[in-house]
């Protein structure tokens, strides 16, 4: 409900921006000026590294704001990553000295904030361990359950999930070709289809349900 009310308060103070798929909000090393709210649309924030690699951190989605901004807004510090428009978006930009007042006097705020950061950081966590601990094969199998769950197939262009799991096209791809040609999966222009759950996840080695 507080979300609800978070977006009218917003529209009332703040005209709505419309960015376009692409665009390229922060950078790595730039000061945020204001912490963005995303009203429609999606934000991908990611790092890139000395070879050109993109890894992605995290997506803000509508009814969020950017956990990294309001960060750095705070600890007014240098924003460590890019962030980008992954479609057509809708966003609220709050200055920062209104960002930074809302978080030390308004519990509605803060509870936003908090909200964005556990869930946020929960799955930055599971990328670093992924990262560490996981095969490229392992990586893409645990990415591919959980996108497809509920669906039994995800929407990814193969430079997309690369990005998401920190690898690159190429290797991506051929990845995928093996689990397709032992019968896991099918891979279709824009779609991938889960065929067989259960062996996936013995193939990654997961025993969880």
């Amino acid at each position: 409900m507080w979300i609800e009310e978070t977006k009218k308060l917003l529209e009332g103070m703040f005209p709505p921006q419309r960015v376009n798929k692409g665009s390229l909000l922060f950078s790595e090393g730039s000061l945020c000026s204001a912490v963005p709210f995303v009203k429609e649309g999606e934000l991908r924030v990611y790092l890139i590294s000395n070879s050109g690699r993109e890894l992605t951190l995290y997506r803000v989605m509508p009814g969020q704001m950017c956990m990294l901004a309001m960060i750095t807004v705070y600890s007014k510090r240098e924003y460590p990553a890019y962030t980008r428009a992954e479609e057509d978006s809708v966003i609220f930009m709050v200055p920062k000295e209104i960002a930074l007042r809302w978080f030390e006097e308004n519990h509605w705020w803060r509870s936003l904030f908090m909200k964005v950061l556990s869930e946020n950081l929960l799955s930055v966590m599971e990328i670093i361990n992924s990262m560490v601990s996981n095969r490229v094969e392992e990586r893409l199998i645990h990415y591919l359950l959980s996108e497809a769950k509920g669906r039994g197939f995800i929407e990814k262009t193969h430079e997309d999930i690369a990005k998401d799991v920190g690898s690159v096209r190429v290797v991506v791809s051929r990845v995928l070709k093996d689990i397709e040609r032992d019968g896991l999966i099918e891979v279709c222009r824009g779609r991938i289809f889960i065929k067989d759950y259960e062996a996936l996840k013995r193939r990654a080695g997961i025993t969880r349900p």
